[in-house]
């Protein structure tokens, strides 16, 4: 098998595809570029071009010369119901990725519900993998981040920031001492330099501290996940969110919004988030956490499905598949 996701090895995309081509090889599966059986590949636009167009050419371009089969992951699924131009050239853009390639995989049932309004591929969900829980460290973290609300991962619009500023300046309003600080445990992502600045702005307008650490080793965006005062995780429109799950594998109980992802991880992994379907769930469960941390911590490691036997599964059907249809009729 060989995996293929051009980008930074700090995306959550390239990281995903790491670490299931790794759960993959723990369970017999031999990983090399050179002739493999099987490919699997990870699309997201924004890796694979600036604009959806030049990603989708990139796209097909790279799979019109790679040995078939290959299996796609699909990640940041648009909204094939949406009416604005952007949803509309995505929607078309993803379609033709899953038309050029064997099996689709999605990461989450509501995106399965998305990309089986945009083609007739054969689907399969296989939730993400939870990260295994990091080693402990010696780094020191950062000044305040134990009395801090914090947002894991990259700085960019829509992540949640903005909210948790808000949210801070709320619970501060009626709280001894005023707002609590608020940290971004991240660098802004490319294309999004100036929007630190910009969050400043906000915060100082909110009275609200807010520091961001910009990128982080592996080692101390672990011991600041386990250290973090409140762990935030509001971004509405998240699809499938790698975030979350590098707080729950740092045995953190995030605060986040009652949504799409949230509320299946919910059903099939229940007690491992504090959901809020309102402004004042969220400033309820931050205050109850900044007074009681016990509240934003789990017992133990979540238990989680093996990711790893999934693919492996996929990846059989997929290859015996290909070798029905090379057989010829007689």
């Amino acid at each position: 098998m060989h995996t293929y996701a051009p980008g930074p090895p700090g995306h959550g995309v390239v990281r995903h595809a790491r670490s299931v081509a790794r759960l993959c090889v723990s369970r017999g599966v031999i990983e090399g570029a050179q002739e493999p059986d099987l490919t699997h590949a990870h699309f997201t636009d924004a890796l694979f071009g600036s604009t959806i167009e030049e990603a989708v050419r990139a796209y097909l371009n790279w799979v019109a010369l790679t040995p078939h089969p290959v299996v796609v992951t699909v990640h940041d699924v648009p909204d094939p119901l949406g009416r604005s131009r952007r949803d509309r050239a995505r929607s078309a853009g993803y379609a033709a990725v899953a038309a050029a390639s064997d099996t689709v995989v999605v990461s989450a049932e509501h995106e399965a519900h998305k990309v089986a309004l945009l083609t007739g591929k054969p689907l399969h969900h296989i939730d993400l993998p939870l990260p295994p829980e990091p080693l402990a460290a010696s780094c020191a973290t950062p000044a305040g981040v134990t009395s801090s609300l914090v947002v894991l991962g990259y700085v960019y619009p829509g992540k949640g920031h903005r909210e948790a500023i808000d949210l801070a300046a709320a619970v501060g309003r009626d709280r001894l001492g005023g707002p609590p600080a608020v940290m971004a445990a991240g660098a802004p992502s490319a294309g999004h330099r100036e929007l630190a600045d910009q969050l400043r702005r906000h915060a100082d307008l909110r009275r609200v501290a807010l520091t961001v650490t910009g990128d982080l080793t592996d080692s101390r965006f672990a011991a600041v996940a386990r250290a973090a005062g409140v762990p935030l995780v509001l971004n509405r429109t998240v699809s499938a969110s790698g975030s979350l799950l590098s707080w729950l594998s740092c045995r953190r109980r995030p605060v986040t919004w009652t949504g799409p992802y949230s509320t299946e991880i919910d059903r099939r992994y229940p007690g491992n988030l504090l959901l809020g379907a309102t402004w004042s769930d969220l400033t309820d469960h931050v205050r109850r956490a900044l007074a009681d941390p016990v509240t934003t911590r789990l017992p133990d490691y979540p238990r989680w499905r093996d990711i790893g036997a999934e693919h492996v599964a996929l990846y059989r059907t997929v290859l015996a598949r290909q070798a029905r249809r090379a057989v010829p009729a007689c």
